[in-house]
């Protein structure tokens, strides 16, 4: 796919060294890139590398579906979010581990780090993430260990910006104010992780519906190719919603990085030759509109040739 492996090159060859929290260096174009993909020209899933679209369109669902226990997606072989929770959960969890190695007299930094890193794998609350802002914008966020899914179940419930958006849509396909906004600072604290892509909108003309995301922090390597691929799905959900052709997938992308660790995959990467994009559809059968939207069986993946796997380490 010719529009992301332009702006991949163009960040190993134009971007500048430097730090950054996780403590693993960038090359890095602060100013950002503009990914824009037509739809009629197959599904944007990169074919210089194995993606996994399953995983993909599961945490995808995950956040259509506003849920923001983890264990929902290890119980369907996701294991995208493993890494993290919310701070208030691996607290307790690293506290005790801490307490533990005190006592063996085994407290050093390297171990200190391996509980942190333990608890925060073992801890399952997310906190108020992509999907509860997507569904619950402005909610009060209870997380409820015992059962989880009665976290929506609140006082205070919030907007459902999904519905919002797919009823205003119906109403008045003109409409320039179709956005779906991850970005909430005031529960920004409360989150295993600030939403790297913080809003997309939804523009139709002529028939067709186009997608623009929003995205302030950009892993080319590992995050970028997912982020692609996540919101094309989208893209066809909102089309077969509101009864559009889909249009053109537009990505504007910030802070567009390669992380150091990663350079040698890269590198690997771009020197494969792109293969045909494939085709995804939307099957009729079980559609029971976006909001009830299952990837088991939600989507079929047609004629996907791609090189094989390349690995690299999530920076945290």
């Amino acid at each position: 796919m010719k529009a992301y492996l332009d702006i991949l090159d163009n960040c190993l060859r134009k971007g500048t060294l430097s730090d950054n929290r996780t403590g693993i260096k960038t090359i890095r174009i602060p100013w950002g890139a503009t990914f824009e993909h037509n739809m009629e020209e197959g599904f944007p899933l990169v074919t210089t590398k194995k993606m996994g679209l399953k995983n993909i369109s599961t945490e995808l669902e995950f956040f259509i579906k506003g849920i923001t226990d983890k264990q929902w997606l290890q119980d369907r072989n996701c294991h995208i979010w493993d890494e993290w929770s919310n701070i208030d959960c691996w607290t307790p969890i690293y506290e005790q581990k801490r307490k533990d190695l005190q006592k063996k007299g085994c407290l050093s930094p390297e171990t200190d780090k391996q509980a942190k890193n333990e608890a925060m794998l073992e801890g399952r609350d997310l906190g108020p993430i992509y999907g509860w802002q997507w569904r619950h914008f402005g909610g009060e966020y209870i997380w409820k260990p015992e059962n989880p899914l009665e976290n929506y179940k609140t006082r205070k419930p919030g907007v459902d910006q999904l519905a919002k958006t797919i009823a205003t849509a119906k109403k008045d396909p003109n409409n320039r104010r179709l956005i779906v906004s991850a970005w909430n600072p005031v529960d920004q604290s409360k989150m295993a992780l600030p939403p790297c892509h913080i809003m997309h909108q939804i523009l139709i003309h002529n028939g067709k519906l186009n997608l623009i995301w929003t995205q302030r922090s950009c892993d080319m390597f590992l995050g970028i190719p997912y982020n692609i691929a996540s919101y094309a799905m989208l893209l066809l959900l909102y089309a077969k919603e509101l009864g559009y052709k889909p249009g053109v997938l537009r990505g504007e992308l910030h802070d567009v990085h390669i992380y150091e660790n990663h350079i040698n995959q890269v590198k690997e990467q771009l020197s494969r030759k792109p293969n045909k994009l494939p085709t995804v559809e939307i099957p009729d059968n079980n559609w029971n509109g976006l909001l009830n939207w299952s990837a088991q069986g939600g989507f079929v993946l047609k004629d996907y040739v791609c090189h094989e796997k390349l690995s690299g380490e999530v920076a945290r």
